[in-house]
């Protein structure tokens, strides 16, 4: 008996040994906020990446394709529920990403006789301004991290190899990108997180763009 919990760890350590083999070979998906919107960048595959959760929201994933796929599903479920439940409003990635896809994600990691989910993904709010903006990056095994206000200026990266991902965040000075181009931006971006990237290589993108701020009301003066 007392050997049963080593044997756990054991076993989440090979499984965690095992995921991380599988999503090496997968590709960098890059999403960056700016004035227009949160832009999220990919090289396009056979399977997409790129999807549309809500009103709002936005997901850039990679990974084994059942596995996005039912990540995908389960996020736009929680989000409507959310929204018929409660009100539009309140769906949000943070509350998304802490009572619904991350609890998932870490009961299944640590179920060692199932078949793991291969997945790394990004999920993006867009607020009304930049400064509203949140980008989550979440993972397999149900932890993850949020980035908003000025710490977007960078843009968020998930790849296959784990170190892709800390070698851009532990990056200083990190690479000058300009937000008032989005798609020079995510394609600066992209480019440092695989400058191996063949030439035939087709970007993938998907963008979710700020309603523009209302017309000004004409006064009118009424006649006498």
């Amino acid at each position: 008996m007392t050997e049963e919990p080593y044997r756990w760890l054991e076993a989440i350590t090979n499984r965690r040994e095992y995921i991380e083999d599988q999503l090496t070979p997968g590709l960098p998906v890059v999403a960056l906020s700016a004035d227009p919107g949160i832009l999220f960048l990919t090289i396009k595959t056979s399977t997409p990446k790129l999807f549309e959760i809500y009103d709002q929201l936005a997901l850039g994933s990679l990974g084994h394709p059942a596995d996005i796929e039912k990540v995908r599903q389960a996020a736009i479920d929680a989000a409507h529920l959310e929204g018929f439940a409660r009100s539009p409003n309140d769906v949000t990635a943070r509350r998304l990403v802490s009572y619904n896809l991350a609890p998932a994600l870490k009961a299944a990691f640590e179920q060692i006789f199932a078949a793991p989910l291969l997945f790394r993904g990004i999920l993006g709010e867009l607020g009304s301004t930049p400064a509203d903006d949140f980008l989550w990056r979440l993972d397999y095994d149900g932890s993850f991290s949020a980035q908003s206000g000025s710490e977007l200026a960078h843009g968020m990266v998930i790849s296959g190899p784990r170190q892709v991902t800390k070698d851009w965040i532990s990056q200083s000075p990190k690479p000058t990108l300009e937000r008032h181009d989005l798609k020079a931006a995510a394609f600066s971006a992209l480019r440092v997180t695989w400058p191996t990237a063949p030439s035939s290589a087709t970007p993938s993108a998907r963008c979710r763009m700020r309603a523009p701020p209302p017309a000004p009301r004409l006064k009118t003066q009424s006649r006498r």
